[in-house]
């Protein structure tokens, strides 16, 4: 039994021929899907909003808007803005254009007042101005991420090319900012390149570039709630990156971000499988991460210093699990299992950390994205 009944949203799939990626999900989506996960673990759908490949669902911090990005390489990405009603029922406000596409992460500024937007196709970072509502100014600074010499990287030019030539060019992933500064890892750059962020100008500047193990990818990062600490997924080599964070001597150009450990989200290495979603639990004490391929859930715990040992590995009960969340309570996760088109509830032991599939599981076309709404 959870501690209360959770709102939650869930994005799908609906244009997979626009997408940088071939999803063989059976059905395509039609948008985001409202729905409620009750204290005994059944779901029940609220209703659908239409919405063309809504990959990525970020609540703003003030509980009555969610940002929905809307993955494409055919154009420029769109950004929407919904407001949200106590059944998670969501209506359009307004939207934002990218400056590049397969539009993949949003980072709000600590004070909210400004967005870092990433464009992963083409590895283009945007910045804009954030009102108080949540609305997005048009983009103010706009630029190419990479460190190679021009004439040593391409732009991939089509999904098929793209999937057999993953790191002949930069694809910038997410963005999250710590203290001073802004991290974005870059998949084909194999690196997390690291700015200054100036709060007066709502700008970033490029300080260093930190490089990973070749042939890693860098996809996401989750930064630990207490210690200087973050976590970083390698979707290629389907490992964990732990990596100590430093603020000292914040005048002096250095790394900030510096890998001490990296642990494997599989058992068989040679299998075709890649990283998906990575995340804490609420108390921090433990470590998933999804495999897209292996089809499982990766669990580690967190030891005292930060660093991880893997405990468990449990299957999703589907094909393709591009991502999970965990309720607030931590009692549960649900995985969205992208190519066998069901979303699956698992219970969470809090004090081990395991999960172990529930009887509850229900059928979403070409689900990619979950995400719990504030209580």
């Amino acid at each position: 039994m959870l501690d209360n009944s959770y709102k939650l949203l869930i994005g799908t799939y609906s244009h997979m021929d626009a997408l940088a990626h071939q999803p063989y999900a059976p059905v395509r989506g039609q948008g985001i899907y409202s729905m409620t996960l009750n204290q005994d673990l059944s779901l029940h759908h609220n209703g659908t909003t239409n919405s063309m490949n809504p990959a990525v669902l970020i609540p703003h911090p003030d509980n009555k808007h969610v940002y929905a990005i809307l993955e494409t390489i055919q154009d420029e990405g769109t950004i929407e803005r919904y407001s949200v009603d106590s059944n998670a029922n969501l209506k359009l406000e307004d939207s934002f254009k990218a400056s590049g596409r397969s539009t993949c992460y949003l980072a709000l500024s600590p004070d909210q007042d400004c967005a870092i937007v990433i464009n992963y196709w083409d590895a283009i970072v945007d910045v804009c101005l954030v009102d108080r509502n949540g609305q997005l100014a048009a983009p103010h600074q706009s630029f190419k991420q990479f460190h190679r010499a021009t004439d040593d990287w391409r732009q991939v030019t089509d999904r098929e090319d793209h999937w057999g030539n993953r790191q002949v060019g930069p694809h910038a992933h997410c963005a999250h900012f710590w203290n001073d500064w802004v991290f974005i890892p870059d998949l084909g750059e194999n690196a997390i390149f690291q700015y200054r962020y100036d709060s007066e100008s709502k700008t970033i500047s490029e300080e260093v570039h930190i490089e990973f193990e070749p042939g890693s990818g860098p996809r996401h990062m989750e930064m630990h709630p207490t210690l200087d600490i973050c976590y970083v997924s390698n979707e290629l080599f389907n490992t964990v990156c732990v990596a100590r964070l430093d603020a000292s001597e914040p005048d002096m150009l250095k790394p900030r971000l510096v890998p001490f450990q990296y642990e494997s989200t599989v058992d068989d290495r040679e299998k075709t499988s890649y990283v998906s979603e990575i995340k804490l639990s609420p108390d921090a004490r433990f470590l998933y991460v999804s495999n897209r391929g292996d089809d499982s859930i990766a669990t580690f715990k967190v030891n005292a210093d930060g660093s991880l040992e893997r405990t468990g590995l449990t299957s999703t009960g589907g094909k393709f699990p591009r991502h999970f969340s965990i309720t607030p309570c931590g009692k549960a996760v649900i995985a969205c299992n992208q190519d066998s088109g069901n979303v699956r509830v698992f219970n969470r032991d809090i004090s081990s950390g395991e999960l172990t599939p529930s009887d509850s599981s229900f059928d979403v076309p070409a689900p990619c994205y979950v995400r719990f709404l504030p209580v």
